[in-house]
């Protein structure tokens, strides 16, 4: 009789790194995605405090179109970040919307998040960030859809 995966001497180990790894990771792109959705709203609610005008009645028209451009943001790095939502062969939709999310996200960073001082900090680290989901998380599904046509085939 063989063992799984291929040779009849070859073992499958996995290691506690691994997940110990994986999940750091997802608890880093979660929380930087929630800020990343959260950013635009609260600078634009602390510019208009500096200007001296804070919304006065109606806050949720105030929110929503800042809340947009948060989601289209770090919708990407969110979805990465919460487990079992983009993994493996699974979830194959949510793979291609992240992933999506996370190239538009990267475009606009480039064109625009390198004017101010802060943001020259900041924008190459969040980019670092979506590269790594990008890399980590949403592209090697390739392969998963590979072994499975293998399997079927």
């Amino acid at each position: 009789p063989t063992q799984p995966y291929g040779h009849p001497l070859r073992v499958r180990r996995t290691f506690p790194t691994l997940a110990i790894m994986t999940l750091a990771i997802r608890a880093v792109l979660l929380i930087v995605g929630i800020a990343m959705v959260i950013a635009p709203s609260f600078l634009l609610l602390q510019f208009a405090y500096g200007v001296g005008e804070p919304p006065s009645q109606n806050q949720v028209a105030f929110f929503v179109p800042t809340l947009g451009i948060g989601l289209v943001l770090g919708g990407g790095l969110v979805l990465v970040g919460l487990p079992r939502v983009v993994a493996g062969a699974t979830t194959p939709i949510m793979r291609v919307l992240s992933g999506a999310m996370l190239i538009a996200s990267a475009v606009l960073l480039a064109a625009l998040g390198f004017s101010g001082s802060i943001t020259k900090i900041v924008s190459p680290l969040i980019l670092l960030s979506e590269l790594v989901a990008f890399l980590v998380f949403v592209y090697p599904a390739k392969r998963f859809l590979q072994s499975k046509g293998a399997e079927n085939g």
